[in-house]
């Protein structure tokens, strides 16, 4: 019995000496390029499934809604081609990067789609205000971090949060469904934000 123990034993150390041989042997070797399943950094190896969650998007707090009607949404004049008070016409969220991420998005190169009362339609993004619809634009900067600001470029970066607000050409009636789609470039998963209109439009919604 003790010498069958013995030779288990023996069989573990061995596995564990082949398992770390092979994971230098992968080291050794990946000194000059990427390859799938690992992306090469300068610290060594990291998973490709562990730094595609550097750069994912999340909301953070509520969501809320505005009418299709030419007004101002806080300090962001809202203008729309076709106005009618009793759609919802227009919704501002805070987004950041999940706690913990490494990365950053570019949000010059954020893809965002509306789906709504028609056909899922590309929305343009604005760099400034006030904001046509369709569209959408980032209209307020923040840092998590008392005392700090976020910067002033549009790289969505570890600690910031990034308001948007977002409008499409037609609006959702009330309890309608709409849909926003974040899609960032490269290999972060998308975020999709649905929510109901509410049963009587108002000038400001808590949408959830």
């Amino acid at each position: 019995m003790g010498e069958d123990g013995f030779t288990g034993l023996e069989l573990v150390i061995s596995l564990g000496v082949l398992i770390v041989a092979g994971v230098l042997l992968v080291l050794f070797f990946s000194g000059g390029g990427t390859s799938t399943p690992f992306q090469t950094f300068p610290g060594g190896l990291v998973a490709d499934s562990m730094y595609m969650t550097g750069d994912h998007l999340q909301t953070i707090g509520n969501v809320y809604g505005f009418p299709q009607i030419s007004t101002s949404s806080g300090k962001l004049p809202l203008l729309f081609q076709q106005q009618n008070s009793n759609n919802l016409g227009a919704v501002r969220f805070t987004t950041s990067l999940f706690i913990g991420s490494t990365g950053a998005i570019d949000m010059d190169r954020l893809a965002i789609q509306w789906t709504g009362a028609g056909a899922p339609e590309a929305i343009p993004r604005a760099v400034s205000g006030p904001l046509s619809c369709p569209g959408w634009i980032i209209s307020g900067k923040y840092n998590m971090l008392p005392g700090r600001t976020a910067d002033a470029d549009d790289l969505l970066e570890p600690g910031e949060q990034f308001e948007i607000t977002a409008c499409p050409r037609q609006g959702v009636l009330p309890y309608g469904i709409l849909s926003l789609k974040l899609q960032p470039e490269g290999t972060a998963m998308p975020l999709t934000i649905t929510r109901m209109a509410p049963g009587r439009i108002q000038p400001v919604m808590n949408l959830g």
